[in-house]
């Protein structure tokens, strides 16, 4: 067998450890996999406060690409908001990336921007129900908000396939690292002329 290189890249409000079976099943057939969590994400160490933008959420994405043999091909998987990570990582490093894999994800090209696909994602939302939208005291040059996603949009919107024992183990999973993600997304709407992405 043709033993490859997986890099798995969660979406927003995860961590690496969303990615645990998906892992156990690669690595029993004999596949290397890498799994990484997000600046303040999961167990990185960085706070969301110190995130000026896309860039610095990604990055350790980027360090973990400049970090591989310059002959090493790997294969990037995302979900949800990860494909903008790997999007990025895949106009960073044609030559590392053999295949990359949109699980649900967003998926940018030249003429669907980051917004545009936000826009549309908030609009395919037909409610929040549960999800907490809280905006901290910060510097009006740096606006941080956070939106908690809530166990009745988690059993409905994302794991509505799952069996309830696992929806109840991923939701404490999901109170300790969910805020990071979507806590960047209202700096970039409103910092869209300004942001680098």
């Amino acid at each position: 067998m043709d033993t490859r290189h997986f890099v798995l890249v969660h979406g927003a409000c995860h961590g690496a450890w969303c990615w645990y079976k998906i892992v156990t099943l690669l690595k029993s057939v004999g596949h290397k996999v890498t799994t990484l969590d997000m600046a303040a994400c999961g167990i990185n160490p960085k706070q969301v406060h110190e995130l000026n933008s896309l860039a610095d959420y990604y990055e350790p994405l980027i360090e973990f690409l400049k970090s591989l043999p310059h002959d090493e091909r790997v294969i990037l998987v995302a979900h949800s908001f990860g494909g903008t990570c790997i999007t990025m990582a895949m106009e960073l490093f044609p030559k590392k990336i053999a295949a990359a894999v949109f699980v649900t994800a967003f998926m940018h090209s030249p003429d669907l921007s980051f917004l545009t696909i936000l826009q549309e994602y908030n609009q395919s939302l037909d409610s929040i129900l549960d999800n907490k939208i809280m905006f901290d005291d910060s510097p009006k040059d740096k606006p941080n908000g956070s939106m908690l996603f809530g166990p009745q949009f988690l059993a409905t919107k994302l794991y509505q396939l799952s069996p309830p024992e696992v929806i109840k183990k991923n939701y404490k999973r999901k109170q300790e690292s969910q805020k990071t993600a979507m806590e960047l997304l209202p700096k970039f709407t409103l910092y869209a002329n300004k942001t680098i992405y």
